[in-house]
């Protein structure tokens, strides 16, 4: 003998800043990992796999915005404060919605250590810039100071000038 089950109750659907809360906290897990990945491969000086980068980062960086704009939206339209003290009041008015408070708990420190990382990145980007310049310079100094031949077979240096040494 089987016995019917119950029909199962319909779900409610889940509030709008819950769906933006997780979204965002899905993105910003990406955003991180992708942040590592441009560490690493910063250290390593890839600059190929730099590139491919690149617009994997602006587009998340660009959606996280997005995101961030709709859940403050979202915390006006209930009016509620924006920021971290609209979320805090949206979750205790909330308090059966235990996901939405495990996401933006680890939403919070997520966005610091994102923030933490695009710094260091942002710093050895800036080391890099500087040991490439460094680089350009002393080659475009060796090249201003450069021996070379002249038609006679002898030796002429540049000066900085780029013309040759006791001319007029």
């Amino acid at each position: 003998m089987t016995t019917a089950k119950p029909p199962a109750q319909p779900r409610a659907p889940a509030h709008p800043l819950a769906v933006l809360l997780a979204d965002e906290l899905r993105d910003l897990r990406e955003f991180v990992a992708l942040l590592k990945v441009e560490q690493t491969t910063l250290i390593d000086g890839n600059a190929d796999a730099l590139s491919a980068l690149i617009d994997k980062k602006s587009a998340l960086a660009t959606r996280l915005t997005a995101q961030a704009q709709g859940r403050e939206t979202a915390l006006a339209s209930a009016r509620l404060p924006t920021g971290r003290e609209g979320m805090e009041a949206w979750l205790a008015a909330s308090p059966h919605d235990t996901t939405s408070r495990r996401n933006w708990q680890e939403l919070l420190p997520l966005a610091g250590e994102a923030r933490r990382l695009n710094e260091l990145n942002g710093k050895l980007i800036g080391t890099r810039m500087q040991h490439t310049q460094q680089a350009l310079a002393a080659l475009m100094g060796a090249t201003q100071h450069a021996m070379t031949y002249g038609p006679d077979g002898h030796t002429q240096t540049k000066g900085p000038g780029g013309r040759m040494l006791g001319s007029a």
